[in-house]
């Protein structure tokens, strides 16, 4: 794999700081809302690119599995967004959680809260880290397999458009169907419960993990073609069901950003301020709806109070950045 990209460390603070424009702000504007609320679809582009990285990191390295190896890349794993999420989830049972018990903190510090109850989340953006661990901890076997069997990169997309398909048939599995105390989004395949969810993320992998294994010839290198993805993944969120397509056009954009022609929504993404919101982006997505929680007005605006909190969940994102991130590590690797 190459060095740092840092165009797609840029990609994932906007797609960061749009899902945090999605929980805090709504805008009478058609225009404007039309792109903040469909915010929810941040997260796939976060599994896009999480498979992607990952398929161009382990491609070699998983050719053939080894105890070692398959160990080394889930203690990385564990490192990169464990340290976080522990602190986070401690801080809620300890300061905001309503009488919260031992078998929610398990579920959540467990990272299975995908096969349970929504009611047992402690944070509601909880769900879609249960089921990226889950993809983790078949990731290893997943791209072996599809090395070893050479299965085409056009099959896994197709499946990953098929199984996007199925999300909202799927019926809701999962332990203890007590009376929701979380909403249902009534958004176009929003869907963060139980094993619906957990699909809905492994489409995202085989977007992320067939684009990556697309051969170089068969993606269009001139730059206009990626300006036009990109004005047509706009386009789409002004559609009532465009967003079903949302991941697999991420996954071509994140293709031509990994690559070393240079165009302007390379640079832009790669400029100081978003690359810095790049790098806090995890603690961001984590700690933003923790804020979000706590319903504090500091001013009667209700835009402005949600960029004053936005601000705020950004400044607490780059200490746990600097202090937590960077610096907590569980396994030596």
């Amino acid at each position: 794999m190459k060095n740092e990209i840092k165009s797609l460390t840029g990609l994932r603070g906007i797609v960061a700081l749009w899902v945090t424009f999605f929980h805090f702000s709504y805008f009478k504007s058609f225009w404007i809302q039309s792109i903040v609320g469909k915010g929810y679809v941040a997260v796939d582009i976060f599994f896009v690119l999480s498979a992607f990285l990952l398929t161009v990191s382990y491609s070699d390295k998983f050719k053939q599995l080894t105890f070692d190896g398959v160990k080394r890349f889930y203690k990385k794993r564990v490192n990169r967004i464990y340290p976080v999420y522990f602190f986070s989830i401690v801080f809620i049972v300890l300061f905001i959680a309503e009488d919260p018990t031992w078998s929610q903190f398990f579920i959540n510090a467990g990272l299975v809260q995908c096969f349970f109850n929504p009611n047992y989340l402690l944070n509601e953006v909880y769900w879609s880290l249960s089921t990226e661990w889950i993809c983790y901890l078949i990731f290893p076997l997943m791209l072996w397999a599809i090395l070893k069997y050479k299965i085409n990169c056009w099959f896994l997309i197709l499946s990953g458009l098929v199984l996007r398909f199925i999300i909202s048939y799927v019926p809701d599995i999962y332990f203890d169907h007590s009376p929701l105390l979380i909403n249902r989004s009534t958004q176009y395949l929003d869907v963060v419960f139980g094993v619906p969810s957990l699909v809905r993320t492994v489409s995202s992998y085989f977007f992320g993990i067939g684009i990556a294994f697309l051969p170089e010839s068969k993606i269009k290198k001139n730059r206009f073609f990626l300006y036009g993805v990109v004005i047509l993944f706009f386009l789409l969120l002004y559609t009532g069901k465009g967003v079903f397509f949302i991941p697999i056009l991420s996954a071509v954009i994140i293709k031509h950003l990994y690559s070393d022609k240079k165009n302007l929504v390379k640079v832009f993404l790669e400029t100081k301020v978003v690359y810095f919101l790049g790098n806090i982006s995890y603690s961001l997505y984590i700690i933003h709806y923790i804020v979000k929680r706590q319903k504090i007005v500091l001013v009667d605006s209700h835009h402005l109070n949600s960029f004053l909190l936005i601000g705020f969940s950004i400044v607490l994102s780059y200490f746990s950045y600097i202090l937590i991130e960077r610096r907590v590590k569980i396994f030596k690797t």
